[in-house]
């Protein structure tokens, strides 16, 4: 009998999951920037930080770019895993750190996306962009 009433549960899993997916994907419309000849997906709620100063990575030196919004954490790091892959860019652990950071290469891209909310404040986002060498 549970055997029934788990199989009658599954398909309606699935579509519950799917909708919340759908529901994030679309609560977190997107703008485009462009930073070192890259279009780079920015969640439509962050607005540009045009004099915001931070220092660079080594690894980042071909442009970077600062945001800020009151956009959750994980509400960034669900938009990034949605949009990167459907643009292609794989998700890499070289830069990330688990928590507030995460990166993406694309053939010989890299991009680095860093967030922390600022408390009782919004979200500040670096993106910051770099070309890998190429292995050896």
């Amino acid at each position: 009998m549970s055997t029934k009433f788990e199989s009658y549960l599954r398909p309606y899993g699935l579509l519950s999951l799917a909708f919340i997916l759908f529901l994030t994907a679309v609560g977190c419309q997107q703008q485009n920037a462009e930073i070192a000849g890259l279009s780079i997906p920015v969640p439509e709620k962050m607005n540009r930080n045009p004099d915001k100063a931070f220092a660079t990575i080594p690894e980042f030196k071909d442009g970077q770019a600062s945001y800020q919004g009151n956009v959750a954490p994980m509400a960034i790091f669900t938009f990034y895993q949605h949009v990167m892959a459907a643009k292609g860019w794989e998700p890499t652990a070289r830069f990330s750190n688990g928590k507030d950071r995460i990166a993406y290469t694309k053939g010989n891209r890299i991009l680095l996306v860093q967030y922390n909310q600022i408390p009782d404040g919004p979200t500040v986002m670096t993106l910051m962009v770099g070309t890998q060498d190429p292995p050896k």
